[in-house]
C-alpha cells in the first residue's frame, strides 16, 4: 500500500503529461489542416482573379473557417507579418526532387515585375499571431500553462494561357482507303445506294449523272461505302478528322482540371490566321476549329507568328505561364522558317513551345528543333490514336498544384 501511495502521484504525472502531448499533437494537426486549406484557397483566387489582395482575402477567411484547438485560425494580411508572401518554386535536384519556395517581394508581384507562381501561408499559433499561444489541458506541469505551434504551407499553381496553331494544309484532308478488289465505291449498285442514303444526287441527261450533295465530298462518300455500304469496319480517316478528335480531347482534359485554362486558335495552310484570340470558353474554340478547312501549302512559321499575338492581346493573363503547341503533318515549304520563328520568340518572350508531328511525312527533325528552341517537348504519332493520347497528354501536364 505504502509504495502504491508513492506511484500514485508520479502515474498521475505521467497520465497528466500524456494528456497534454496528445493535445499538442492534435493541435499541431488542425494548424496544418487550416494552413493548407488557407494556402489551396489563396493560389486558387490568385489564379482566378489575378490580383494580390484577392488572394490575401481568400487566404483569410478560409483560415477563420478552421478551427486551431476551437479557435477561428487568423492570419494578418499586411506584408509586414510575413503571414502571406508569394514567389516561385523550383527543384535544385531535377525533376524528382523537392520544390522549395523561393520569395518574390509582393510589390514586385502586386505591380507585375515580376510573374509568381506560388504562395505560401504561415499559420501561428504564438505570443506574436493574432490568436495567441495555445493553452495546455492540464497546466502547471514544469511551469508551463501554454505552448506554441507554426505551420508552413505552399500552394504552387500554374496556369497556363495556351495558343494552338494547328496545320491546315492540303495533306491534312488526304484519304487513301484501301477497297478491296470486288468492294468498288463507285459500282453502280454502290452509287445508287449513296443516292438512296442522300449522299447523292442525281440529274437524267443521257442517262443518270450524279453529283454529291451539299455536306458531302468525295472523302465522306467513301468512308459510308466503306462502313455503311460494304460493312468493312471503322472507316480510315483524313489526318483532319484525327485533329478534330485530339483537340476535343485536348479540351476535355483541360476542362477537367481545377484550373480555368485560357486557348486560342491560329491554324495555317499557304497563309497563317488567328482563328479566335484567348477563350475561356473552350466551346467557342471547338465551333471555330470545326469551320476550318484544309487546303493550300505548308507554312508552319506564318501560323506561329499568328498564334503569338493571342498570347500578347488583353485578354492574357499577367500572371499564367503561357504555351504554344505547333502541329503539323508535313514539311515546312512556304514563309519564314518556323526555327527562326521559334529563336525570335525566345529572344523576346517568356513561353514553352511543344511541337506535334503526325504521320509518316511530317518534318521531325525541324519541329524537334523548333521545340528544343522554346524549352519544351516535341511528340510524334504515327496514326489518330496515338494523337488522341499525345494532346491529352500534353493537356495533363499544363496544370500542376502541389502543396508543401
Amino acid at each position: 500500500m505504502a509504495m502504491m501511495a508513492m506511484l500514485l502521484p508520479l502515474l498521475a504525472i505521467l497520465a497528466a503529461f500524456a494528456v497534454n502531448t496528445a493535445h499538442m499533437q492534435l493541435t499541431r494537426t488542425e494548424l496544418s489542416i487550416a494552413t493548407d486549406a488557407a494556402a489551396r484557397a489563396g493560389g486558387r483566387a490568385f489564379s482566378e482573379y489575378q490580383e494580390v489582395d484577392a488572394a490575401k482575402q481568400a487566404v483569410r477567411v478560409t483560415a477563420a473557417l478552421n478551427t486551431v484547438n476551437g479557435d477561428p485560425l487568423r492570419i494578418r494580411e499586411d506584408d509586414g507579418s510575413n503571414e502571406i508572401e508569394f514567389g516561385r518554386t523550383q527543384q535544385y535536384d531535377g525533376s524528382e526532387s523537392r520544390y522549395h519556395f523561393i520569395k518574390i517581394p509582393t510589390s514586385d508581384v502586386s505591380s507585375g515585375n515580376i510573374v509568381a507562381s506560388a504562395i505560401r501561408v504561415k499559420g501561428n499559433r504564438n505570443a506574436g499571431s493574432l490568436s495567441g499561444r495555445v493553452p495546455l489541458i492540464i497546466p502547471g506541469l514544469l511551469d508551463a500553462n501554454d505552448f506554441e505551434t507554426t505551420q508552413d504551407s505552399v500552394a504552387m499553381q500554374v496556369d497556363r494561357d495556351i495558343s494552338l496553331i494547328l496545320d491546315r494544309s492540303g495533306s491534312m484532308a488526304e484519304l487513301d482507303i484501301d477497297f478491296p478488289w470486288n468492294k468498288d465505291p463507285y459500282s453502280s449498285s454502290a452509287i445508287y445506294a449513296g443516292y438512296q442514303a442522300g449522299l447523292l444526287g442525281r440529274y437524267y441527261s443521257n442517262g443518270w449523272r450524279y453529283y454529291y450533295n451539299p455536306g458531302v465530298d468525295a472523302t465522306t462518300y467513301q468512308q459510308w461505302a466503306y462502313e455503311d455500304y460494304y460493312g468493312l469496319g471503322e472507316a480510315p480517316h483524313t489526318p483532319w478528322q484525327d485533329l478534330l478528335l485530339a483537340v476535343d480531347a485536348f479540351l476535355d482534359v483541360l476542362e477537367g482540371t481545377s484550373q480555368e485554362e485560357q486557348v486560342s486558335l491560329a491554324s495555317y495552310a499557304s497563309y497563317g490566321s488567328l482563328d479566335t484570340n484567348l477563350e475561356k470558353n473552350h466551346q467557342i474554340v471547338r465551333n471555330t476549329v470545326m469551320n476550318l478547312s484544309p487546303t493550300g501549302a505548308t507554312a508552319i512559321g506564318r501560323g506561329m507568328q499568328e498564334g503569338i499575338q493571342a498570347l500578347l492581346d488583353s485578354s492574357a493573363r499577367p500572371f499564367a505561364a503561357k504555351t504554344m503547341v505547333v502541329l503539323t503533318d508535313g514539311i515546312h515549304n512556304t514563309g519564314v522558317s518556323p526555327v527562326s520563328v521559334a529563336q525570335g520568340f525566345m529572344n523576346s518572350y517568356n513561353l514553352t513551345i511543344h511541337t506535334v508531328t503526325f504521320g509518316e511525312g511530317a518534318d521531325q527533325n525541324r519541329m524537334q528543333q523548333v521545340a528544343a528552341i522554346g524549352g519544351g517537348k516535341h511528340y510524334h504519332a504515327a496514326d489518330g490514336d496515338q494523337l488522341v493520347s499525345i494532346f491529352e497528354e500534353i493537356a495533363n501536364n499544363l496544370p500542376t498544384i502541389l502543396t508543401e
